[in-house]
């Protein structure tokens, strides 16, 4: 008994259309403007990960959602829901004796058994972006300039960045005796907003009672910075950690970053390897991130690296082509343009259309050679409904004679020239 074949696509997977690929191509191709305008050389590592990599940092609410299997030789096996500890990886592997500060950029497809929805799917694309070597602000506020970057020149001017401290909150609960695995179950509890439920986990002290301010505490930066050392004013880690995000702020401002910053206190990241300066970027009317990154100075060292401070940011690829198609419109995305369409009538002059149409494209031209046998009629009409202008004929009568007949479907012209002509074809194909 035949069994029906499934031909929807996995849940929460998706087929790209090409006027979609066209618009991701286009991210794709300012995020590595943006890569080679700033230094970061390009990586790649495998979709297939030991599971053991993201085990010990990533969060609990990660962990949940990894697509996880077990391969023939019984070892336990990820594909990735993130990048940073792949990248991490490599660095305290092979680039353990690179020359520091190490930049590097990513573009890659990750995984995460969410629940489908706007903006958020089993299968996405990341551009990154991970600086490895520097403690200073400098860095982080070089994070903050790419991103700004990426989203002004995808077309997403209006957007605004969060900003926060993971510093602050640490400290606070360090204080209160909580040790590092509390401590991330509360920050992954503030990520998602669940703030009763993470301060439950506090006993009745001097820090809660703080952090139960904190969570309400967001707006610019004066303001909200002002808040902050008046309130933690008899803590000096966290005063430090303010101190440190202050000066983020003012570096990224003197590196002209114009955006909109928001400073939030009670700011966490569900993943748990964060350290200091944390933030997310969005566009006014979406409430859910489209980048998102920060600091993380422990990771390479939990890898068996050598200790490096870090910071990077991990752009939605995926978010904002679904954005821009859905929200904006692709009419500014054009699709790769076919010069010509080369059609071969007659018998016998197929083969001399695939010389042709070879002859053509060499001299840089784009074209489509017709493998179905259109008449000339349906190739016109083929051509007007793919916005391609000119139409190359060729038939026995051009075969015979080394010649092409190209019709204009522009100007309504028609000219019939020699094939090993390059300057008459050239000259034939660049009339306007």
């Amino acid at each position: 008994m035949s069994r029906e074949i499934r031909l929807s696509t996995v849940r929460g997977m998706d087929d790209l259309l090409p006027e979609e690929m066209t618009v991701k191509r286009a991210i794709e191709d300012v995020v590595r403007k943006v890569f080679n305008k700033y230094g970061y050389q390009e990586i790649e590592t495998p979709t297939v990960e030991h599971y053991e990599i993201f085990e010990a940092k990533s969060g609990e609410e990660l962990r949940e959602r990894m697509f996880t299997f077990v391969d023939k030789s019984g070892r336990k096996l990820v594909l990735r829901p993130e990048m940073t500890a792949p990248v991490v990886r490599l660095v305290a592997t092979k680039l353990k004796s690179a020359p520091l500060p190490i930049r590097l950029g990513y573009i890659a497809d990750c995984y995460r058994y969410d629940e489908p929805q706007w903006g958020r799917r089993r299968r996405f694309y990341h551009g990154g972006f991970e600086l490895f070597g520097s403690s200073s602000p400098a860095a982080d506020a070089e994070i903050i300039q790419v991103s700004r970057d990426v989203f002004n020149m995808v077309g997403l001017k209006e957007h605004f960045f969060k900003v926060g401290h993971v510093g602050t909150l640490r400290s606070l609960m360090e204080t209160a005796g909580m040790s590092e695995a509390e401590q991330d179950v509360v920050l992954s509890l503030l990520d998602r907003k669940r703030f009763t439920e993470a301060l439950s986990f506090m006993k009745e002290c001097d820090e809660k009672k703080v952090i139960e301010k904190l969570v309400n505490i967001s707006g610019s930066a004066e303001e909200v910075l002002k808040k902050g050392y008046d309130l933690m004013s008899s803590w000096d880690k966290a005063i430090k950690a303010l101190d440190n995000l202050s000066e983020i702020i003012d570096f990224a401002r003197s590196a002209g970053v114009d955006s909109k910053i928001v400073v939030d206190l009670g700011f966490a990241r569900g993943l748990a390897y964060y350290t200091g300066f944390i933030f997310e970027q969005y566009v006014p009317g979406i409430d859910i991130a489209f980048n998102g990154g920060g600091r993380y100075d422990k990771l390479t060292e939990l890898f068996g690296g050598k200790s490096l401070p870090a910071v990077g940011c991990a752009i939605g690829i995926t978010r904002i082509q679904q954005y821009i198609v859905e929200k904006v419109g692709t009419q500014y995305y054009n699709t790769p343009k076919i010069d010509a369409l080369l059609v071969s009538v007659g018998e016998g002059s197929l083969r001399y259309a695939v010389k042709a149409a070879a002859t053509i494209r060499n001299l840089g031209m784009t074209l489509e050679l017709d493998v179905i046998g259109k008449r000339i009629p349906a190739a016109i009409e083929y051509c007007e409904k793919k916005g391609i202008r000119w139409l190359v004929i060729v038939g026995e009568r051009e075969a015979q004679q080394n010649t092409v007949t190209i019709r204009d479907l522009q100007t309504r012209t028609q000219v019939e020239t020699k094939l090993d002509d390059e300057s008459a074809l050239l000259n034939v194909f660049k009339k306007q």
